[in-house]
């Protein structure tokens, strides 16, 4: 997968208009255009701010093997974590970000079922 392809993955991925995407860059909506067309490539700063925007990591546009952003954090988080039930809590991240759930709402549900567990 390209470089250019993989911003055009990741931007969909996010559910992203390349106007969206220029606005969190702080580029214009062409340059968005010549990137994912791979006329041009962003400088390690797009790359480090976009990766830290979207919580991804940096290696998944660096590295030229990483063809989905779920291959990258699925190994690296079986890589780091040693519990095995936990990789089961990242399937259930990706079905809230599937569903367009917020991190916001995510961590009001999160709070309601501590509640919940609390009262019985």
């Amino acid at each position: 997968m390209s470089f250019g392809e993989k911003v055009r993955y990741i931007r969909k991925k996010f559910s992203l208009t390349t106007e969206q995407l220029a606005r969190l860059l702080n580029v214009t909506q062409s340059y968005i255009s010549h990137v994912e067309n791979n006329r041009r490539k962003f400088g390690r700063d797009k790359i480090a701010l976009l990766a830290n925007k979207l919580y991804i990591p940096v290696e998944f546009f660096l590295r030229e093997d990483i063809k989905t952003l779920e291959q990258i954090t699925f190994n690296n988080h079986l890589t780091a974590i040693e519990d095995e039930n936990y990789p089961n809590y990242f399937g259930v991240v990706d079905q809230a970000v599937k569903a367009k759930i917020s991190p916001e709402e995510l961590e009001q549900a999160i709070e309601f079922i501590k509640k919940y567990k609390r009262m019985y």
